[in-house]
């Protein structure tokens, strides 16, 4: 994938959180002392390494034992160390004693033993830069969207949102299209670590696209690339016909969305109250999602837990009332797209009864996250060590949250102006 921020975000933090592209992992810094420590399982971070390897491999194994040390120290499940895991780690630590020192090689080290622990909220991420950590993200040349990607059974990029007055914008783009063919070529599943620098490119230069919209036949759409910040924007408005307020958080802007989310309630209640409100995660993914901020809007007090091997954490929140929004009845759209934060969002409202759950069922993608950063190649793991639970101990990870209303249509089956999922969430709140 792209090495941009936020085209690596749809990679990472997208709805199939995709292992990070091993070609796409920058080069490893190769300097490191070479330590002295006896034994792969013990707590220290430098194991013994043969006294004849390069600096390069003594560096790599450096960092294979600090992974490895990080997730047993962190990792949820305490159980998956077992005697199979064990044998895998000697063996991927064993390619890298004995390899040539090239970055690939630890790169797939890792990725052996991490997917032997079959959990893909397990992530092995590219070293934090300053670009990657900076407000707004850095423009790139694009056509302006927001993409998931293909799924297995799902060979599209689709659509989620269109940044304002982008190519895409500017061509009539919509969220719910999908593009099925980029310059001719089909879009697959095996190919998807290749999509997203086809659609980038040097600004000026053009990109013919395949798009197919919910209920039509495809079309082809041929785009200028220009340099794109991505910055879209959060969506209100009152239900036509109804007193009834829908809300579409901004899935580029986590860290405004509590504020923006407050602004939109007093816009919307400045002239006269709400009788309910639907509030659209459907494509709200990883773990940026401000959760006790946006909680605080429709709840107060303890809300929740935090569950981690050895410990509980209270998840308590001080409730604010923005134009009735602590009692307003609401309904939270869902989809299989709906991860992390967001997720346990969904979860915690609806075994509260403070709101009900229309849409797909979510995947269960909503872990607590500690960030372990190895030490000569700055590579981050991303290790699940903290399950978010009820008041009344319901557990979502790898379940997923189920919608009361559940629907038989996805995301992708019809477009914003005949949205099933909204449709059934009115009728939930209007219904007697």
């Amino acid at each position: 994938m792209s090495a941009d921020p936020h085209g690596r975000a749809i990679a990472i933090r997208g709805h199939q959180r995709a292992r990070y592209s091993l070609v796409a992992i920058c080069l490893i810094a190769a300097s490191a002392l070479v330590g002295c420590s006896s034994g792969l399982f013990n707590r220290r971070a430098t194991p013994a390494a043969p006294v004849d390897v390069s600096p390069k491999v003594a560096a790599q194994l450096r960092d294979f034992d600090f992974a490895v040390q990080s997730l047993r120290e962190s990792y949820l499940r305490a159980d998956a160390f077992n005697e199979n895991w064990r044998a895998a780690v000697e063996t991927a630590r064993a390619r890298i004693t004995y390899g040539d020192g090239r970055d690939q090689l630890l790169i797939e080290s890792l990725q052996s033993i991490l997917e032997g622990l079959n959990d893909e909220e397990i992530l092995l991420l590219p070293p934090a830069t300053p670009q990657a950590m900076s407000t707004p993200s850095p423009a790139y040349a694009g056509i302006g969207v927001l993409v998931d990607l293909p799924q297995e059974g799902k060979d599209r990029l689709l659509i989620l949102s269109v940044y304002p007055d982008s190519p895409a914008d500017r061509a009539g783009l919509k969220p719910h299209d999908a593009i099925v063919a980029i310059e001719g070529e089909r879009v697959t599943y095996a190919l998807r670590d290749e999509l997203i620098p086809k659609l980038r490119g040097q600004a000026g230069s053009r990109v013919t696209i395949t798009v197919r919209t919910p209920g039509q036949t495809t079309r082809d759409v041929t785009l200028t690339r220009q340099p794109i910040v991505p910055r879209g924007s959060m969506s209100y408005k009152r239900v036509l016909g109804t007193n009834i307020a829908y809300v579409a958080p901004d899935a580029s802007q986590p860290s405004t969305m509590r504020t923006d989310m407050a602004n939109a309630l007093r816009d919307l209640t400045a002239e006269r109250d709400l009788s309910g409100l639907v509030l659209d995660l459907r494509i709200i993914r990883g773990n940026d999602f401000p959760l006790e901020g946006m909680l605080s809007l429709f709840v107060n007090g303890q809300v929740g837990i935090v569950t981690t091997r050895d410990k509980k954490k209270i998840i308590e929140v001080a409730g604010k009332s923005i134009g009735g929004s602590q009692d307003l009845p609401m309904v939270v759209l869902v989809s299989e797209m709906t991860s992390g934060q967001a997720e346990a969002f969904a979860g915690l409202l609806q075994d509260l009864g403070r709101a009900q759950i229309v849409g797909n069922r979510t995947r269960g993608l909503l872990a607590e996250f500690t960030t372990a950063t190895l030490p000569a190649s700055r590579l981050r793991l991303q290790i699940p060590s903290g399950d978010y639970q009820s008041v009344k101990g319901t557990s979502w990870r790898g379940k997923g949250v189920m919608p009361d209303v559940l629907s038989e249509v996805a995301w992708e089956d019809f477009t914003a102006e005949n949205d099933a999922h909204l449709k059934q969430a009115v009728e939930l709140l209007t219904s007697p």
